[in-house]
């Protein structure tokens, strides 16, 4: 059984655009992004819908939406010809009549030439003749589609990637109207970058069994269709990107009508993908797990406007040549252990920390001393060890001989404690008093971490999701970054973690 959360504003997280940024950093403040919505035919109640995708774009702040309506269908479509050069973006709402072959050419340039279009929910359903079109899309349903379309696309849970299938059948499909989990499968692109791993979706039409040409498409999330609600079974795209030509395509199955639209995964998601389309990047602020959250679908009015974030909720942005690279990817230079007999080595652009039986904590830490900076890493770890990142860290010879001591930003297997922060060998044990998220980090693979420490205040994400948020006025202000490798018992089989593109930006 699902529940649903109605958001207020209070509730909801706080938007932020770099017009709103600016100001803060003292910078101009650039012009919105200029979006053409196309509708005017659907199966879809696009009269209900139109006026809530242009609410959601432009309650955040980053965009200013026109409406280009199509003529009624039967109608003669050469009257239909809008000036596409003149917006950043094209966002269909549109699923019918073919257009005419010169507004069809001129669309095809002005994707192709560097411009931004996006695909909402039976949008993916137009056009199945159109080749470039589909190119666009990526995938569609419906329309004829079949295996000489190209092939249905799925993430496979038991090989962890995605696959194509060549076999023969239609193209479109979904089950019931039912809530579903969004499941990212890239955390680190500009769109999903800072969107909790997992988020729920009120009762939408999950599509399934889309296929098309698959050219240059990058799968962000999935969603799985439940054989108990008429689904196929499947781990079914729901988010994809598609490079075509110079151009960005972001193309969303979720927004089947104005019920579906009140979902926060919808909105979030649409505004995202939108300005990455026009821009290539994302401004728009980090959304925790209280606002897109993952046992419960969240839902708001698609005008609500929010008040602005203030820069230090922001997550740090990783672009910009003012980081400084820690690790030279060749060798220990400017590092040295302090504590255990854990080893250290540089291996394949990354520090592998291998454990020791019988030892104690080790940690390989900076020659050099930092205090108020942002630190990135990523990191992986063999199942069943704990490590962390000593931050503003201490080792004095009259402190229990030299034993290493300080704020340490945890590292272990989910379910657990990672992002979190732990006072090492202080007796105070967790700084963190709370600690609500326990699967942050995804086993297996390299998960991303960002540390900002400012004066009193310690913030921490991981794979863009916000974990911690604390004030700290116990610690030292100033120290060293350790690499830990946890102690483990005798007769304990060598376990490893991997550390890389590890990098520092002082403040």
């Amino acid at each position: 059984m699902f529940r649903f959360v109605k958001l207020s504003v209070r509730s909801t997280f706080l938007f932020l655009t770099t017009a709103m940024v600016s100001p803060l950093l003292g910078a101009d403040p650039p012009a919105k992004v200029s979006v053409l919505l196309i509708d005017g035919q659907n199966n879809h109640k696009w009269k209900e819908t139109t006026p809530v995708i242009k609410q959601s774009l432009e309650a955040c702040g980053r965009f200013l939406v026109d409406v280009a309506t199509a003529p009624d269908k039967g109608a003669d479509m050469a009257t239909f010809s809008p000036d596409f050069s003149s917006y950043d973006v094209v966002v269909s709402n549109y699923n019918g009549q073919p257009w005419s072959e010169a507004t069809s050419l001129a669309f095809e340039q002005f994707v192709a030439s560097g411009k931004g279009f996006v695909s909402i929910h039976a949008a993916d359903n137009s056009f199945s003749k159109w080749d470039a079109y589909n190119r666009m899309i990526g995938l569609g349903g419906w329309g004829g589609r079949n295996e000489t379309n190209g092939p249905y696309v799925r993430w496979k849970e038991d090989l962890k990637r995605f696959t194509r299938d060549e076999s023969p059948g239609p193209g479109g499909s979904h089950g019931k109207r039912v809530p579903f989990a969004v499941v990212v499968r890239d955390a680190d692109h500009s769109i999903t970058r800072g969107l909790p791993g997992t988020f729920m979706q009120t009762a939408d039409e999950l599509y399934a069994k889309l296929r098309g040409p698959a050219l240059n498409m990058h799968v962000l999330a999935t969603g799985f269709s439940a054989p108990k609600t008429g689904g196929s079974g499947e781990h079914e795209p729901l988010l994809m990107t598609v490079q075509y030509g110079d151009g960005r395509v972001f193309h969303t199955t979720l927004g089947h009508d104005v019920d579906a639209m009140q979902g926060v995964a919808f909105q979030v998601t649409l505004q995202r993908g939108t300005e990455w389309a026009a821009t290539g990047d994302v401004t728009l602020p980090a959304v925790d797990a209280a606002t897109l959250t993952a046992d419960v679908a969240a839902e708001r009015d698609p005008g609500t406007v929010i008040a602005p974030a203030t820069a230090s909720e922001l997550i740090p942005d990783l672009s910009g040549n003012d980081w400084e690279t820690l690790f030279n990817g060749k060798d220990l230079s400017g590092w040295t252990q302090k504590n255990g007999t854990a080893t250290y080595r540089a291996e394949d652009d990354s520090i592998v920390g291998k454990t020791a039986e019988g030892s104690p904590n080790s940690f390989l830490c900076t020659d050099r001393v930092y205090s108020d900076f942002e630190l990135t890493f990523e990191v992986m770890g063999d199942a069943g060890l704990n490590s962390g990142v000593q931050i503003r860290s201490l080792s004095k010879p009259d402190v229990q001989n030299g034993r290493v001591h300080g704020p340490q930003v945890e590292i272990e297997p989910s379910p657990g404690e990672s992002g979190y922060i732990y006072s090492e060998a202080t007796g105070r044990r967790w700084i963190t008093t709370e600690r609500p998220i326990d699967d942050a980090l995804i086993n297996g693979q390299w998960n991303r971490y960002i540390i900002r420490a400012r004066g009193d205040r310690l913030q921490t994400w991981i794979n863009g999701r916000p974990i911690a948020d604390i004030r700290d006025a116990e610690s030292s202000r100033e120290g060293f970054i350790g690499l830990q490798v946890h102690s483990v018992p005798k007769d304990s089989t060598p376990m490893q973690v991997r550390w890389k593109d590890i990098r520092i930006r002082p403040l």
